[in-house]
């Protein structure tokens, strides 16, 4: 998730907005982290190992799993949220501090 982090700066002459996102198509978990998810999912059909039958060993044996869905109850973990809760209060300061320097000095 850390490496899908991103942020753009737009400049125009009244105004500069900056946008900070994560995820899209190299992470599709990050919104189901960030604020969790309660609800299907789907899984794909998938090969599986059983080695045990009625709780007998067994010799290993590769067994088709249909595609099917599950229900998940995943509490969210909020990595953006609460980074960009604490940068909204500190930048404001900082802003307001270069302009006072720009006004000072200028």
């Amino acid at each position: 998730l850390r490496g899908s982090v991103s942020s753009k700066v737009d400049e125009d002459k009244d105004s500069i907005e900056g946008t900070v996102g994560a995820g899209g198509a190299l992470v599709p978990y990050a919104p189901a982290h960030e604020f969790g998810l309660n609800g299907a999912l789907g899984v794909k059909a998938h090969l599986r190992t059983i080695k045990q039958a009625f709780g007998r060993p067994i010799s290993p044996v590769q067994v088709n799993i249909k595609a099917h869905s599950r229900n998940v109850r995943f509490r969210e973990l909020r990595f953006m949220r609460d980074s960009l809760d604490i940068v909204a209060k500190i930048v404001p300061k900082n802003i307001d501090a270069a302009i006072e320097r720009g006004i000072a000095g200028g």
